[in-house]
């Protein structure tokens, strides 16, 4: 027999076997006998897989005896109860068969929100024990400098698909060389790369991107936004009624940029980006991995700690391809009628929607909805 905790799919190494049995039968009175002062784990039994007179017992556990402590599922279990236990208070699994984990696990993270409100909402709990997982990783990542190595742990450590959404900036093809050079994609490794097409980009990152892929024999998956609601925002505000206000640009940014990101990262179990800390004060902080609450993943920034001088200098080694614009002055790139060259000594980000005067300038890719980055609400 191994314990399986739900909300994390991990085996609970050291379980506490001292619990108070309920059949499925239990009355009103069984219900509040074992709730009552009573801070140990209660089991539920399960006579049979199909016998489900178990979840409501935990729920009435919850909602009308307001137990807090840990309620386990004993009996005939198969991996296909997993959510539903989840959903109805269940903290743990008993299993007999140890090899079953993974096939619990894989169970459990098929659905990785609730599709209806739960009674201990266990997501909470998933987050946390993710934030932990995350937190490790950034300590981990942290130790070594070599990017390949880096994104081979990342490949190690995350489970599932890994997104790499890509600018075709220098960070990004700087990422993009390491993730071909480490033969993760060839072990087995699902990373998913992806570009935003805003309908604006500038032809020169097309170009990148078909370079890009002849050199390392990846593909790079264009991600475009919805095409009716890019009509309606242009007959709404105009074609270029992101420069009128503020709320116009991010109203923009949010249709043709963050809308499509959230759609590609959906099921996603990580996400790794370009951002570096030198970009601008508001990414000064910016970890090299996090737990990413509101999309239920792991962000995972490998470069975050680099240097200008790091960055063009591995470039420069290992020959990587760039956008043709860097030459010119453009350093931070993103849709052409939003982006000009800069002049030395500017802020890398300083050629970003250049009209406006916010000390702060993001799309709503890397910020929440307090308009901090999300690395630093974590």
């Amino acid at each position: 027999m191994v314990l399986v905790e739900l909300a994390t799919g991990t085996i609970v190494a050291d379980p506490d076997e001292v619990a108070t049995v309920l059949e499925p039968t239990a009355d009103e009175a069984a219900l509040s006998a074992a709730a009552g002062g009573n801070a140990g784990p209660i089991a539920i039994a399960f006579p049979s897989f199909t016998d489900g007179r178990g979840f409501s017992l935990a729920r009435l556990l919850r909602e009308r005896h307001g137990f807090k402590g840990e309620i386990r599922a004993v009996g005939h279990l198969i991996p296909d109860h997993g959510q539903f236990l989840l959903r109805s208070g269940f903290d743990t699994a008993e299993i007999t068969d140890p090899d079953a984990v993974q096939v619990w696990k894989a169970s459990l993270e098929r659905i990785r929100h609730n599709y209806q409100p739960a009674v201990r909402n266990p997501l909470p709990l998933r987050w946390d024990a993710s934030s932990k997982a995350a937190g490790m990783l950034d300590e981990t990542l942290g130790k070594t400098g070599d990017l390949v190595s880096r994104i081979k742990e990342v490949a190690a450590q995350i489970e599932g698909r890994i997104a790499f959404s890509t600018s075709l900036g220098l960070e990004d093809q700087v990422i993009l060389h390491a993730i071909a050079k480490s033969g993760v994609i060839k072990s087995g490794a699902e990373i998913d790369v992806f570009t935003l097409d805003t309908g604006r980009l500038f032809p020169e990152v097309l170009e990148t991107v078909e370079l890009s892929e002849l050199r390392y024999r990846i593909r790079i998956r264009l991600v475009a936004p919805d095409a009716q609601e890019v009509e309606e925002l242009v007959s709404r505000d105009g074609v270029y009624g992101f420069r009128q206000s503020v709320e116009n640009r991010k109203g923009c940014c949010e249709i043709r940029k963050v809308r499509p990101l959230n759609r590609a990262l959906e099921g996603a179990q990580g996400w790794i980006t370009g951002l570096r800390r030198e970009h601008s004060d508001a990414r000064a902080e910016v970890p090299l991995a996090a737990w990413d609450a509101d999309r239920g993943l792991t962000k995972v920034n490998p470069v975050a700690d680099w240097s200008t001088d790091t960055l063009m200098a591995y470039i420069a080694a290992n020959n990587i391809p760039v956008n043709p614009l860097h030459a010119r002055g453009f350093v931070s790139i993103g849709c052409a009628p939003c982006t000009r060259a800069i002049q030395p000594g500017e802020n890398p980000r300083a050629g970003r929607w250049w009209w406006e005067n916010e000390d702060k300038k993001e799309c709503g890719l890397h910020v929440n909805e307090n308009g901090k980055e999300k690395e630093k609400a974590a």
